[in-house]
């Protein structure tokens, strides 16, 4: 279970989020959705700390995030996996270099980090790259090498922010087809920050809605844009009626 009570984070004068609050349960699939500048962002970068809320709590299999001092909180994210909007690799090392780099201060040998990175790397369709290096890929390669690295820690919350934000619109529908075979798996938690309405209504187990620093609505895909009770609810479901 993950819980976010009353969750606020300012830039100087400027309040990006309002008091977020929200539930949930382990084996879930969220889209976080909303229009550009309403918090959500900045909201799935505090759930790992990789932006520090001013306010609020946040409790993940009843443990205190924002409690947590700096050797516990290094710790606790090897539990999560985070895939960001512009794919992070590091230039000079391979793409199964890359991948199995979470895991390299372990003591697990090398031998089962490099069999454990390949499978994941024919899981994202990327077997044939391992001894590439990212100037060599495409965007929706980096993109699937990112989703890869996320993958190994065998994290039990993974975290999406904008997955496609980054990519050419043709090299789009690669990387979404990669996460959603990965939230057909239920061991985790998957958070998914999208723009990308369609995907969204066809994987995700709950839908958030975000407008101004809050949360408008949550609920499953049907109940939302079928019946939204929010302004941006109903805005979405204008364009699903429209296509």
């Amino acid at each position: 279970m993950l819980e976010v009570k009353n969750l606020r984070k300012s830039y100087g004068p400027k309040e990006v989020l309002k008091g977020v609050n929200f539930k949930i349960p382990k084996g879930k699939t969220v889209a976080i959705m909303g229009p550009s500048g309403c918090g959500k962002s900045t909201t799935i970068r505090c759930l790992n700390r990789l932006t520090q809320p001013d306010a609020g709590q946040i409790l993940f299999k009843g443990i205190p995030i924002l409690e947590l001092s700096e050797e516990r909180l290094l710790d606790w994210r090897r539990e999560v996996g985070f895939v960001f909007q512009k794919f992070n690799l590091i230039e000079r090392l391979t793409v199964i270099e890359n991948v199995i780099l979470p895991l390299i201060k372990t003591g697990i040998s090398i031998d089962k980090l490099r069999d454990k990175a390949i499978n994941l790397l024919k899981k994202v369709r990327l077997s044939d790259e391992i001894n590439s290096y990212p100037k060599n890929l495409s965007g929706g390669q980096k993109q699937r090498v990112g989703i890869a690295r996320a993958l190994v820690i065998e994290p039990s919350l993974m975290l999406l922010d904008e997955p496609t934000a980054s990519l050419d619109p043709i090299l789009v529908k690669e990387v979404l087809e990669v996460i959603e075979d990965l939230t057909r798996d239920k061991d985790k938690i998957v958070i998914i920050v999208t723009h990308e309405v369609s995907f969204a209504l066809r994987i995700a187990d709950i839908i958030l809605l975000m407008d101004k620093g809050r949360v408008v609505e949550i609920g499953t895909p049907q109940s939302i844009f079928d019946n939204p009770k929010s302004e941006v609810g109903r805005r979405y479901k204008d364009l699903l009626d429209y296509y």
